[in-house]
Parts: C-alpha cells; sequence; structure tokens
C-alpha cells in the first residue's frame, strides 16, 4: 500500500514539476523573441510656408510623420547640412556635390498625411520644402525652411523588413509592372550617381501618367491622382522605408528632380514607372 502511495505521489511530483516548466518556458521564449523597439517618432506639420517640428531628435532609426495643414502640397526634404549653409544655397541651382540629403515623407495633399523612416545620423539637419507654389517658386524660398539638430542617441530600433525593394537610378525604378493589393512594406533605395524621389500616385479612373505630368507642370484643377506614401530626395546610397496599403488599379512612380547636367526633370528623361495593383 505504501509503495502505491509513494508511486502516486512520485508521478505527482513529475507532473508539477513539467507543469511548472511548461510555464516557465514561454517567459524565455518571450524574452528571447522580444519585437525589437519601435523607431521614434518625429510629427512634423506644414503650413503655407512654414514647418512645425521640434528643435532637437536623437540620432537612429526615425519615422517622419508629415501632417498638412496647408492649401497646397508639401514634402519634407532632410539636408545634412545647418541651416546658415541650406540658405545660402541657390534653388535654381544643381545642389553643392557633398551635400547629403536622406529624404523623408513626399507628398501630402492639402489635409493629408505621409510617412517615411530612416536611420538618421548624428548632426545638423536642415527641412526644406522645394515644390513649387503656383508662382514658381520652391516653398523653401517662401521660407519653408527649419533647423532640426539629431543628437547621438542610443536607440536600438532597425528599420522595417520590406517586401518590395524599388532601386532608383538614372533613369528608372526598379519595381515589377504588376503587384498585389493590400499592405506592403516598400524600401526605396537610391543607386543612382545623382539625387533621385519617389513621386508615388494612384491615378484616378480614366487617368493616366501623362495626365498628372500635365496637371503637375501648373498645379491647377483637381488632380488626377492622390498620393502615396513615396520618399522625397536621396544623395546616392540612401533610403526610405514606407508602408503602403495599396487598393487594386493604375498608379505611377514619377522623379521630379532635375538633371545635374541639363536640369531637365528626370521624367523626361524617362524616370516614369506605371504600375497596375492587382
Amino acid at each position: 500500500m505504501r509503495s502505491r502511495v509513494s508511486s502516486r505521489l512520485a508521478v505527482a511530483v513529475v507532473g508539477i514539476a513539467a507543469f511548472a516548466c511548461a510555464k516557465e518556458k514561454p517567459a524565455e521564449q518571450a524574452a528571447v523573441t522580444a519585437p525589437p523597439a519601435a523607431p521614434n517618432v518625429v510629427h512634423v506639420e506644414a503650413t503655407d510656408y512654414s514647418f512645425s517640428a521640434p528643435d532637437t531628435v536623437p540620432s537612429g532609426v526615425t519615422t517622419f510623420h508629415l501632417m498638412n495643414g496647408g492649401k497646397e502640397f508639401h514634402h519634407v526634404v532632410l539636408m545634412k547640412a545647418p541651416l546658415a549653409s541650406v540658405q545660402k544655397m541657390d534653388p535654381a541651382a544643381p545642389p553643392p556635390a557633398d551635400l547629403v540629403v536622406v529624404g523623408g515623407p513626399n507628398s501630402a495633399a492639402p489635409g493629408g498625411t505621409a510617412e517615411a523612416t530612416l536611420d538618421l545620423a548624428a548632426g545638423e539637419y536642415t527641412l526644406v520644402c522645394v515644390i513649387p507654389g503656383p508662382d514658381g517658386k520652391p516653398h523653401m524660398m517662401k521660407g519653408m525652411r527649419r533647423a532640426l539638430t539629431v543628437t547621438q542617441g542610443n536607440s536600438t530600433a532597425v528599420l522595417p523588413t520590406p517586401d518590395i525593394t524599388v532601386k532608383l537610378s538614372d533613369f528608372a525604378f526598379g519595381i515589377a509592372d504588376t503587384i498585389g493589393s493590400g499592405r506592403h512594406v516598400i524600401r526605396y533605395e537610391n543607386d543612382g550617381p545623382q539625387q533621385h524621389e519617389v513621386v508615388f500616385v494612384k491615378l484616378e479612373p480614366g487617368k493616366t501618367a501623362e495626365d498628372f505630368l500635365k496637371w503637375a507642370e501648373k498645379l491647377n484643377g483637381p488632380p488626377p491622382a492622390s498620393v502615396v506614401n513615396g520618399a522625397s530626395p536621396m544623395t546616392t546610397g540612401k533610403s526610405n522605408t514606407v508602408a503602403v496599403d495599396l487598393a487594386p488599379g493604375n498608379y505611377a512612380m514619377v522623379c521630379f528632380i532635375g538633371d545635374s547636367k541639363d536640369m531637365k526633370p528626370h521624367f523626361m528623361h524617362g524616370m516614369v514607372k506605371k504600375i497596375t495593383v492587382m
């Protein structure tokens, strides 16, 4: 009898120990598979013609969230240069050869938003908007410039993993003609020898990329397309990562940056990509 009781106790003890181990194991796994730190988020409000943003942010992986409170389209271009240096630049001339431009959220429609995530190094930056107004002058000439100091941070956040990578070159967008609808994380990488940007738009029914380019010349009337998260101008080797929700339809990617040789917009050199989302 005593032997049977002892056997039952032994089984019970083993069962309890196994249950305790089972409870501990998920905790150990959770510690190993804990999600990485989220990127720092910097909110930037644009109006006609100024930026409202923090004066200082830490370095590391950072998401810039643009909110357009103006009546015109605006974007954020992050130049790694002090405000005083940017103010001396001629917007009509090619940028200085040593100027580092790291991108940012591209065009947001009035009342709309845009986002871009990038790995931000410490240093002195200037936020500018170079979209031209109705008079043809870039918004930065109307005062749309703001200094930003990036201090050395200790964030462990990493860039989101993309399911689509678009390589920008002279003068093409490296992306398939057809992609699936739904949520995507897109990384735009500038592999070209000069600056490039991504203006990503969803065309209205019956409209074409040519209709959008014609509208963009004067920005008059209702746009024939709605903007999707793109990437502002970037120098060679820089990248921006964005999240998009794509409904079925016809889309286009365009680069409007002036060529370093003839100053013609890159789309005139063929940097227009028509995309079908199925």
